[in-house]
């Protein structure tokens, strides 16, 4: 009998256990999707005396013929937000991978759409979220910049947001409603789920995630293959400094 009491109790925690899990998940989820609705709104600022309006645009991958299709979505939608006049600075932040440098095929991107050389900055570092949050936090006291819109893939708007609330900058996401990973519906609900886990993987200790860097290689190239089940493909990456 107490055996039985023993296991019923347990099934019981067990099942509480999951059911939590399961809420806790779904709030997560429905954060970045509420996230990635306000991303694809029409961008409202109000003028701020003596600020200067900046973008950010957030790195992708690029290829060796340049800015891949989801990379040249969010600089599209990052031209047609300067043509309208809505800010006087545009960064490119991204990432290095062997010989591809994608700031550099970002800043020519924009160089050829008629963008002015004096308005294009280069953000680096820039490999991940936080790094960009950083380098445009570090902006906004150097240059004086800011407030700022932050161009991605809407999907990715909750943890911008989340991350430029910790590091004290005023961010409005902006992204295009069109992009190839947000209209293949596989890809976009594997990029929501991603989303959902960075976005806990941000706010731990810098101590912890170094060491899940370490075993998993890094989170922007690791949570996607996660996500989709294809664990044996992640490549660790070695021990490094700085922000994961």
């Amino acid at each position: 009998m107490r055996t039985r009491s023993a296991a019923a109790a347990m099934g019981i925690l067990v099942a509480g256990a999951a059911a939590s899990a399961a809420a806790a998940a779904a709030v997560l989820v429905g954060r970045v999707v509420l996230a990635e609705r306000d991303a694809i709104r029409p961008v409202v600022l109000t003028p701020v005396p003596g600020q200067r309006y900046a973008m950010a645009v957030f790195g992708a991958e690029t290829l060796p013929t340049g800015p891949s299709r989801e990379l040249a979505s969010r600089l599209t939608h990052a031209v047609s937000l300067w043509r309208a006049g809505v800010v006087d600075v545009v960064l490119v932040s991204g990432g290095i991978s062997g010989e591809l440098d994608e700031v550099a095929d970002m800043a020519a991107y924009l160089l050829a759409a008629g963008l002015p050389a004096e308005a294009v900055r280069e953000g680096r570092p820039g490999g991940n979220t936080r790094q960009t949050i950083a380098t445009m936090a570090r902006l906004s006291t150097e240059a004086s910049l800011g407030p700022w819109i932050a161009v991605s893939t809407p999907y990715h708007a909750r943890r911008i947001r989340d991350e430029a609330r910790r590091a004290g900058i005023d961010v409005v996401v902006s992204g295009p409603a069109d992009s190839p990973e947000t209209l293949n519906r596989a890809v976009h609900r594997s990029r929501v789920l991603t989303e959902a886990v960075a976005s806990v993987y941000y706010v731990l200790p810098p101590s912890l995630t170094a060491r899940l860097r370490t075993t998993t290689g890094t989170l922007r190239h690791s949570l996607p293959l996660l996500v989709a089940g294809r664990a044996e493909d992640i490549t660790p990456a070695p021990a490094e400094t700085g922000s994961p």
